[in-house]
């Protein structure tokens, strides 16, 4: 098998290339711009491809070149950028993918693993919302709020056009919220959960106005990662869609008193309510994980004690590696 991993250096990016290179892989990473602070350790490891998904020819090349068999699409153009940027964020989030997946026709590319969000459910009502959190199916109805929550789920509805149309081998994993190192720097105020680590981790307080009792499901990037691979060689994805998270309803009170026992004496506070990322709708809610599990056999491996310790044992590295 030859994976290509386009975004293969971003937050989740860096975890995907790591996951397959310690299952004895070498992947092509496939980015627009080299930046190797997340996969320091394993850059020599990879064969590295500067491209854009949205460069059909540049694309082709590189798979021919490589002759690839299996694409992971992780490439994404996120946050803040997006919402200022609609028409960007539809030629990079929806184009790009599309060019992907006229590529992987044309090459009779083996499976296309396409990555989505949790935001193309959009507000999290109801019964699945606060208190009840019942568990959120892969079925349940879609309100994308956001334009790059738009974008994924168009991306995803084109992901299974080409899967039913032109027989293109397809599975498309959404996450959780994710969490892990990178994702405060490239996130921005959406990476709370980062905050909460990283703040402590640098000597600086983390204190958060609101959101003390929402729940959530909080996914390390180590298992964003193992969902990813696990779509990528299941020799079948009879589903096509699947939700990749912990299954657990969280608070950010549960991961800070995680934080306090690896770094003892972090300054952390967080305000009442139910809404910690301040959307103007309610975002929160847990994953039925149940189908990712029985079709893919994908079990997340790390809790929030488990994943906040690995989090930080990573900044130490990266520390003592001055990065």
């Amino acid at each position: 098998m030859k994976v290509l991993i386009t975004g293969g250096m971003g937050v989740i990016g860096a975890e995907t290339s790591r996951k397959f290179v310690r299952e004895g892989h070498r992947p092509v990473v496939f980015a627009r711009h080299r930046e190797d602070r997340l996969i320091s350790d394993i850059v020599d490891k990879i064969d590295f491809e500067a491209g854009d998904i949205v460069d059909m020819p540049r694309l082709l090349g590189v798979i021919k070149e490589h002759k690839v068999s299996h694409i992971v699409h992780a490439a994404a153009f996120v946050g803040a950028v997006s919402a200022a940027n609609p028409a960007l964020s539809i030629q990079v989030n929806v184009m790009g993918t599309v060019n992907v997946l006229e590529a992987a026709r044309l090459f009779d590319v083996k499976r296309v693993v396409f990555t989505s969000a949790k935001g193309i459910y959009g507000p999290v009502l109801g019964e699945y919302g606060p208190p009840h959190y019942k568990p959120m199916p892969e079925d349940m109805p879609k309100n994308p709020q956001r334009i790059y929550d738009s974008a994924k789920l168009m991306a995803e509805q084109t992901t299974l056009y080409y899967a039913n149309s032109f027989g293109v081998d397809a599975a498309i994993v959404r996450f959780a919220t994710t969490y892990g190192p990178g994702k405060t720097a490239r996130h921005g105020k959406m990476g709370v959960t980062s905050q909460i680590v990283e703040n402590p981790f640098h000597g600086l307080p983390f204190i958060h106005p609101y959101g003390a009792e929402a729940k959530d499901d909080f996914i390390y990037n180590k298992d964003s990662a193992l969902g990813i691979y696990l779509a990528t060689v299941a020799e079948k994805v009879p589903s096509r869609v699947y939700n990749i998270g912990s299954g657990v309803g969280v608070g950010l009170n549960d991961i800070a008193a995680a934080v306090r026992k690896r770094i003892p004496g972090a300054k952390i506070e967080i305000g009442p309510g139910d809404n910690f990322l301040g959307m103007p709708y309610p975002p929160h809610g847990v994953y039925d994980v149940s189908r990712a599990h029985n079709e893919l056999g994908f079990k997340p491996e790390y809790d929030v004690e488990r994943a906040v310790a690995d989090y930080v044992d990573s900044l130490e590295r990266m520390r003592a590696q001055g990065i």
